[in-house]
């Protein structure tokens, strides 16, 4: 793994064709952030000449968020089954560009990232971001001290996977290596088990900073249920032969 903030617009300008990206987007009463997050990842690609589609999995949600994405000009999927991972899998099946994107639909994370994120995939199989610039109200403070660097250290230790960051929501993956990596966590666990099924796969990949940002509405974390169900999930990996 590698650091990605050497990468600037003159990198990403030196891209001369047109890739197609799919951008997914888990969403679950996202009505205040989505909107944003579609008009960035569409005006970003246009003016770097990039072909886009981009994917809203509803996620059960019970406000306007699926009206508002297809205004917006998403295309949007039912995902009936709640889960996080559930979602992004869902999402992923559908999804029918080289490059596929995926982020939260709450604002925190920029999706005016994609063109640096694909000069980085030139090099790679697969970009993570990793949350170093976060606004001083983005992250509780025992998710941040505590959980995100506790539960790095042991995705590096425990699975090697040397990354700072394991709960990133934000990163891109080449299509055809993502068919090929047998994910099936239904919720927030499905963040460990790409990093370390990708990283069993023998996956290149690349960490970049990002900045992460204030989300806009209410977080679907729970935080000791969610911590619980990653170290279930990486308590039955390093059982696994």
């Amino acid at each position: 793994i590698v650091d990605g903030s050497k990468y600037t617009r003159r990198n990403v300008m030196s891209i001369n064709y047109s890739p197609r990206v799919s951008v997914v987007i888990p969403c679950h009463n996202e009505a205040g952030g989505i909107m944003g997050c579609i008009t960035d990842a569409r005006t970003t690609c246009e003016s770097f000449n990039i072909s886009l589609e981009i994917i809203v999995v509803d996620n059960a949600s019970n406000d306007n968020t699926a009206e508002l994405a297809r205004v917006y000009g998403a295309h949007v999927i039912e995902e009936p089954h709640l889960g996080y991972g559930n979602a992004l899998r869902r999402g992923f099946r559908e999804a029918r560009g080289e490059f596929i994107v995926f982020g939260d639909g709450d604002g925190s994370y920029d999706f005016k990232e994609i063109p640096r994120f694909l000069s980085l995939i030139q090099e790679a199989d697969f970009v993570t971001g990793e949350r170093r610039f976060i606004a001083s109200d983005a992250m509780p403070f025992l998710h941040r001290y505590v959980g995100r660097p506790l539960f790095a250290f042991i995705i590096r230790h425990l699975f090697g996977v040397p990354v700072h960051d394991s709960h990133s929501g934000f990163g891109m993956i080449k299509r055809e290596v993502l068919i090929q990596l047998p994910l099936t966590s239904s919720g927030m666990e499905f963040a460990s088990e790409i990093l370390i099924i990708a990283h069993r796969n023998k996956v290149r990949i690349v960490s970049t900073p990002i900045h992460y940002r204030s989300r806009i509405g209410t977080s679907k974390l729970r935080t000791f249920r969610d911590g619980a169900r990653h170290l279930h999930f990486m308590g039955k990996v390093l059982a696994s032969p």
